[in-house]
């Protein structure tokens, strides 16, 4: 997201690029019918994905005891599924060239999701793996082929709803992080982009109505969405205000066929 505490929030992403060698990661949960999960993603494989070549799926389901307290391991069992997450990714690095886009875990059960070339071999790895450092483990290995990359796209990468959430929760996060009040309103910054004028217009009446003021409308260098408008209102930046406003915009947007672009602000320490 655009906000003018921008710089940090594009700094931290480009650290954390070279640190993992171009890997984004990133983690959401959802509500599930027996209840919640978790998925980690490498969110940034969905430019590439499908990636030629690597056209099996070769994954791993580790189970865990659920109790009335938690959906997920807690302790010492999460310590432990962190130990044996990195020693799989270990053990898949050393058999050969791979993609591990992430992991899913809900009811009991750990998923360890790899894309590779060949799958040959690599579950007697897996076994000699868990029979020597984790023999007390329950898992199943699974392959099948995935040419498409479906999983990744259409189960672990998340849809636009709760990609909306996961930006706003940690834009949110590193405002909290830099000292400010959430809870105070102040002037918020917005950008959409629409493909035509007309539509612009008409989205700049719409939003009028709900109080906001228009900054400038512009043309820029998209060939898709070549007209910008920016805008703004006062409003805080508590996680349930900004969840409200960003679901609105992005709603106003798509009835004009436009992209909302994201939000700015500045830090109002307590």
């Amino acid at each position: 997201m655009k906000i003018a505490f921008r710089i940090l929030l594009l700094l931290f992403p480009l650290l954390f690029l070279q640190a993992q060698e171009t890997a984004v990661w990133n983690t959401y949960q959802a509500k599930q019918e027996k209840g919640v999960s978790s998925t980690n993603l490498r969110m940034d494989l969905i430019d590439k994905a499908p990636i030629n070549g690597y056209d099996f799926l070769f994954y791993i389901k580790i189970k865990y005891r659920v109790t009335k307290e938690s959906d997920f391991p807690v302790g010492n069992k999460l310590k432990k599924m962190y130990l044996i997450k990195d020693a799989i990714t270990d053990r898949m690095n050393s058999v050969g060239d791979n993609y591990y886009v992430g992991s899913f875990m809900y009811d009991g059960s750990r998923f360890e999701y790899y894309y590779v070339k060949d799958a040959t071999g690599i579950e007697r790895q897996i076994d000699k793996l868990f029979k020597n450092k984790f023999r007390g483990e329950k898992y199943d290995v699974f392959v099948k082929a995935d040419p498409s990359w479906d999983l990744y796209i259409n189960f672990l990468y998340p849809n636009d709803e709760i990609k909306n959430f996961m930006s706003n929760r940690d834009t949110v996060i590193q405002l909290e992080n830099a000292g400010d009040d959430l809870s105070t309103s102040r002037k918020i910054d917005h950008y959409a982009t629409f493909s035509s004028q007309n539509d612009m217009n008409l989205f700049a009446e719409a939003i009028e109505k709900l109080s906001y003021k228009v900054s400038y409308k512009k043309k820029i260098g998209n060939q898709k969405f070549p007209h910008e408008i920016k805008f703004h209102r006062k409003n805080s930046t508590t996680m349930e205000s900004v969840t409200k406003f960003t679901t609105e915009l992005i709603e106003l947007c798509k009835e004009f066929n436009g992209n909302y672009d994201g939000w700015e602000t500045y830090v109002v320490r307590k």
